[in-house]
């Protein structure tokens, strides 16, 4: 490696940028969950539906599109759910059921599960990247300095990143919630009615509450590798 310098900054740079990418994702995945769910819709000052959905309703339903991120099933998991006739919304007086998500939301919850099936794929490279690079270095002396070196820009890397997203979102979160879907999502294709299940099961709040939590998760991750990467080079040290 000491031959090959821009190797070695490059491997450098795959550090720094798998640990925010780890740390994020893994927290994100931590509340992709039916206990977050759970622990949202029992919370106090949680929205209610305006139409009709009880507590009991939402604990029922919530956890549907959750697990359909990750059960390798096809969209007609979804597409093959029902209301009882009084929690229909947009359909005739008098129906007995009806679908509990609408062609356009079982098409973004499709669109929904292509991304997160990539940015969890990612985020395994990228948590495997640094097992592999950390177990590597602990038996190839002359690896251990870079990344080690990787791995603490890669902390302070998520701490900027959560404080300039922080920062972005208390000044314009409507902005940074539609920039955010834009970037992973066909204009026009995930914006829906009030009325539409997606949104009395997932409203705003949601999304707010779990943008926080990932943040102060990833911070905490961060913390931690920049508290314990100073004594891992100390022990390293005593060794040579």
């Amino acid at each position: 490696m000491d031959s090959l310098p821009a190797l070695r900054i490059f491997f450098r740079l795959l550090l720094t940028l798998a640990v925010p990418v780890a740390l994020a994702t893994g927290a994100a995945r931590l509340l992709l969950s039916e206990q977050f769910l759970s622990f949202e819709y029992r919370r106090p000052g949680f929205p209610r539906d305006a139409y009709g959905f009880s507590l009991e309703d939402r604990l029922d339903y919530g956890p549907y599109a959750i697990n359909y991120l990750f059960n390798g099933e096809s969209i007609a998991y979804l597409a093959a759910l029902r209301l009882p006739g009084d929690l229909c919304r947009n359909v005739a007086a008098g129906a007995s059921d009806c679908s509990l998500f609408s062609a356009r939301e079982l098409k973004h919850m499709e669109d929904v599960k292509a991304v997160a099936s990539v940015a969890f794929a990612g985020a395994l490279l990228c948590a495997g990247l640094i097992g592999a690079s950390v177990i590597t270095s602990a038996c190839a002396g002359k690896l251990r300095a870079d990344v080690l070196l990787g791995i603490r820009r890669g902390g302070y890397a998520t701490l900027l990143s959560i404080g300039c997203l922080a920062l972005l979102s208390i000044a314009a979160w409507d902005k940074s919630f539609d920039a955010f879907h834009n970037l992973f999502f066909a204009e026009g294709t995930w914006r829906f009615p009030f009325s539409d299940s997606l949104i009395r099961l997932y409203p705003e709040q949601l999304f707010i509450d779990a943008a926080l939590i990932i943040a102060v998760l990833a911070l905490l991750g961060a913390s931690l590798i920049l508290l314990v990467l100073p004594r891992l080079e100390g022990l390293a040290r005593r060794r040579l």
